[in-house]
């Protein structure tokens, strides 16, 4: 705003009649309101004291609203210089609140977004402000004349308005009145504005410090949770070797003594006898493969199962594997096919545990697929695997499938058919023997030596299951 003059304001009297603060004159007041504006973040109450001191100048009283980031309107003041009628101000600022279609005040700067004079205000005028007869009666008693209401915009958004009512129906404000109290309101809606800012950040400050906190928190309890189950794994490692000795120890001279039996050192055995002996034999074969499983399943979670790492071509474990269950097929009318075509399919891996992943899913297919089924296994070598294989690493990989034509697994099934002692069908399982935890044991063999085991499969459409191992060089 271009400055002019002495015949602004003089340093007596303002244009309007109203004396001024001393020798005060516009400018030095502008100056001293900046200073105030400047030196504080509290912009409501910073705000109201500045139109406080604006008072001599532009009336006897004025109105402060504020419209929060959220669009409601808030009422910061109503400020009276006469001591006598500040008990009004408050109980009218109290009783009178902003509303969207007041027709005067913010509401109507909202709708203008610029400096409205009523020169002269009616008493009609009034009944139409007020809310309530106790309103009326307080605006009467306060006194208004002229009314200038100033919108605080910053960055093109309105923040507020303040309000300034001349206190007696002769005192009606000019141009120069305009002019200061358009001045002043640039000034606050800056330092209102910064306030926000200001007050924006902080509490941006406040949430980030205390997200840091929460995630402090969140990483020592996962420290601790971590710790918590590395110590139960251990326990559980510990009670399970403990118990597999245990029950070992008198399983050994059940089949120790089941034996002796069998040669009939202590007498002949009559064929009844012999039909028992061989399923106690079978059973105790069978309790000891279920332990065998256990401290394997043990080993290979805690990390203390050692594995080789050496370039096996992945024929040779297949023909390992279908030797060994190559009698089982024939019993359960099975048959074993073999199509690898690529016989330099090499993988990196332990032999020995990769032989064990395929006779657990050779097994399990032996026992889930019908008599006159058939039973393929297949290798080969690519750079594209399964997009459900956690495979670490651009390959080459090599694959070994054992894919059946038994009853399948259903989509749901096949989420859990990798935990311990989960059983895809439980009465077929039951039926053929088993606890859940081969595949789990596969599973996690594969991934320490750096491959996955995955799974394709529908019910009623037999299953796929796809060893996956890092590839080696001839």
């Amino acid at each position: 705003m271009t400055q002019r003059p002495d015949p602004k304001y003089d340093s007596k009297r303002a244009p309007n009649g109203v004396p001024s603060r001393g020798a005060e004159s516009g400018p030095h007041f502008l100056a001293r309101a900046s200073q105030f504006l400047a030196a504080s973040l509290d912009y409501e109450n910073t705000l109201v004291t500045v139109a406080e001191l604006a008072l001599p100048y532009l009336g006897s009283w004025c109105i402060v609203d504020v419209l929060e980031p959220d669009g409601s309107m808030r009422r910061l003041g109503i400020v009276h210089p006469d001591p006598l009628k500040e008990k009004r101000a408050r109980r009218l600022k109290e009783g009178w609140p902003p509303g969207r279609d007041d027709p005067i005040g913010l509401p109507r700067a909202i709708r203008s977004r610029a400096t409205e004079l009523i020169p002269s205000v009616s008493d009609e005028m009034l009944v139409d402000f007020a809310v309530s007869h106790e309103n009326l009666e307080d605006l009467r008693a306060l006194g208004i004349g002229s009314v200038v209401v100033v919108p605080l915009i910053a960055r093109d958004q309105v923040l507020g308005a303040i309000t300034f009512v001349s206190g007696h129906a002769g005192h009606q404000y000019t141009e120069w009145d305009v002019e200061l109290a358009e001045d002043l309101a640039a000034r606050c809606s800056i330092a209102l504005d910064n306030a926000r800012l200001f007050r924006d950040l902080e509490a941006a400050r406040t949430a980030a410090a205390k997200l840091n906190e929460q995630l402090v928190v969140s990483s020592i309890r996962q420290q601790e949770l971590a710790e918590e189950a590395q110590d139960a794994n251990q326990a559980k490692s510990r009670f399970l070797a403990t118990m597999s000795h245990e029950i070992r120890t008198p399983l050994n001279a059940i089949v120790g003594y089941a034996e002796l039996l069998e040669r009939e050192i202590a007498g002949p055995l009559t064929a009844g006898q012999k039909k028992y002996l061989e399923r106690l034999t079978a059973s105790s074969g069978h309790l000891i493969g279920l332990i065998d499983n256990i401290l394997d399943l043990s080993r290979v979670e805690s990390g203390r199962m050692t594995l080789n790492r050496e370039s096996i071509a992945a024929q040779r474990s297949i023909a390992g594997a279908v030797a060994l269950i190559e009698p089982q097929a024939g019993s359960a009318g099975v048959k074993i096919e073999t199509e690898c075509l690529d016989a330099g399919s090499l993988y990196l891996g332990d032999e020995d545990r990769v032989r064990q992943i395929l006779v657990i899913l050779l097994s399990n297919a032996v026992k889930f697929t019908e008599p006159g089924g058939t039973i393929t296994v297949s290798c080969g070598t690519s750079t594209t695997p399964d997009e459900e294989a956690a495979l670490v690493g651009d390959g080459p990989w090599t694959f070994i499938r054992v894919a059946d034509t038994g009853i399948g697994i259903s989509e749901t099934e096949a989420e859990t058919v990798f935990q311990p002692f989960v059983q895809t069908d439980p009465g077929n399982t039951r039926k053929q023997g088993g606890a859940g935890l081969g595949l789990a044991i596969g599973l996690e063999l594969a991934r320490r030596m750096g491959g996955d085991l995955t799974l394709r499969s529908a019910a009623g459409d037999g299953s796929c299951f796809t060893v996956w191992l890092p590839g080696s060089a001839a």
